[in-house]
């Protein structure tokens, strides 16, 4: 009869100083994001080796704490055109830019970033605050649970919750019901 008693064995890896950290995801998309603005995220992706649904989740994070900037192209030929993004200038050197004259037309005006979004678990009511937060930083705009739960990369139910719990307060609205979608409530903005 086998043992119940078992000892677990450990071995200790030493890390050598010399030997940098892998890059990850988000290394080597900044890095794309910064030599090929205005480029969209299924070009960033390729170009990188990564999926392009991961791309898009870095870069929606990224656009929702004011380190990206998205730029919408519309229909295209009857179909959605994928987005244009380019890296928010973090530092205050300016760097040597030349642009294509229709890319420069396209240009977004950068927003002041806020606080990064935490990560992990969340306080209890902090979604609450987050999705209130964001619907006041885009006033007269009607987002769904998706697009918000994607931009402060959080599930979409959990947003929903959170509207749900908003709009029975009175600081949001719900203007449409299938699908949904929510803006900040007028009086609220006041």
């Amino acid at each position: 009869m086998p043992s119940k008693n078992r000892t677990k064995t450990t071995t200790k890896i030493e890390r050598d100083s010399d030997v940098a950290a892998p890059e990850t995801a988000a290394d080597k998309l900044r890095a794309a994001l910064v030599a090929a603005p205005g480029s969209t995220a299924v070009d960033l992706a390729a170009s990188i080796g990564i999926n392009k649904s991961t791309a898009g989740k870095i870069l929606a994070r990224w656009e929702a704490n004011g380190t990206a900037i998205r730029t919408a192209r519309g229909v295209v030929d009857g179909r959605r055109a994928g987005d244009l993004w380019s890296a928010v200038a973090t530092d205050v050197v300016e760097p040597e830019v030349v642009a294509e004259p229709e890319l420069a037309e396209a240009v977004v005006p950068a927003r002041e970033p806020f606080d990064p979004l935490p990560e992990g678990r969340l306080k209890s009511g902090a979604l609450r605050a987050l999705t209130e937060d964001y619907l006041r930083m885009h006033p007269g705009e009607e987002f769904g649970p998706t697009h918000i739960g994607r931009a402060l990369g959080r599930s979409q139910g959990a947003v929903n919750n959170a509207l749900e719990k908003l709009t029975s307060a009175g600081t949001v609205v719900k203007t449409q019901e299938a699908p949904k979608r929510f803006a900040i409530a007028p009086t609220a903005t006041e």
